[in-house]
């Protein structure tokens, strides 16, 4: 079966349930930036809606679309696609941010995930995405040039006391990577 990367519906409860149990051991906000154990399902749905189209958005947040990856009706993964930047996210989150659950890593997921969330990107509009990694997080950063990622700059975190890796992402330039 083929990864599918999808906002949640009312009918994805329990994969999610089941999904937010394999980030027991790291920060949930890797998994969803708005549920907390408790939350009714519905309401998170109903959130999630109004993130993407920019109601009620929390100070600092723009409009963003959360997907998730599904394989064989089980949660792999998340990528939340930014409509737009601000200041933060030009330094740190850029239009695509994704995490993979840790027994589904190194699989190829990830790079599926983002490959897919670049269509939806492609299909709300932005042209040119940025996507940004911890510098030591190889794999992150590889599966971003694997797409044809220009490197812009490094720069400091100090928040997160890192430095981190800034790319830009053309159309034009990831279709030309036969190894996709």
């Amino acid at each position: 079966m083929e990864l599918v990367l999808r906002k949640l519906n009312e009918n994805d409860e329990q994969s999610f349930l089941d999904g937010a149990k394999e980030w027991e051991d790291e920060s949930l906000s890797w998994y969803s930036f708005i549920w907390k154990p408790g939350m009714r399902f519905q309401e998170m749905l109903s959130s999630l809606q109004k993130e993407t189209v920019g109601i009620d958005l929390l100070p600092g947040r723009v409009p963003h679309t959360m997907l998730y990856g599904f394989l064989d009706g089980k949660i792999v993964g998340r990528v939340s696609v930014r409509h737009e930047l601000n200041e933060y996210l030009r330094k740190r989150g850029g239009h695509i941010g994704y995490a993979v659950a840790k027994k589904f890593r190194n699989k190829g997921y990830a790079t599926e995930m983002v490959r897919q969330a670049m269509g939806y990107c492609k299909q709300i509009g932005i042209s040119s995405i940025m996507i940004t990694c911890a510098d030591g997080n190889i794999p992150s950063w590889k599966i971003i040039e694997r797409f044809n990622g220009k490197l812009e700059d490094r720069i400091w975190d100090e928040e997160d006391k890192e430095m981190i890796r800034r790319y830009w992402i053309t159309f034009s330039s990831y279709r030309s990577n036969a190894n996709l």
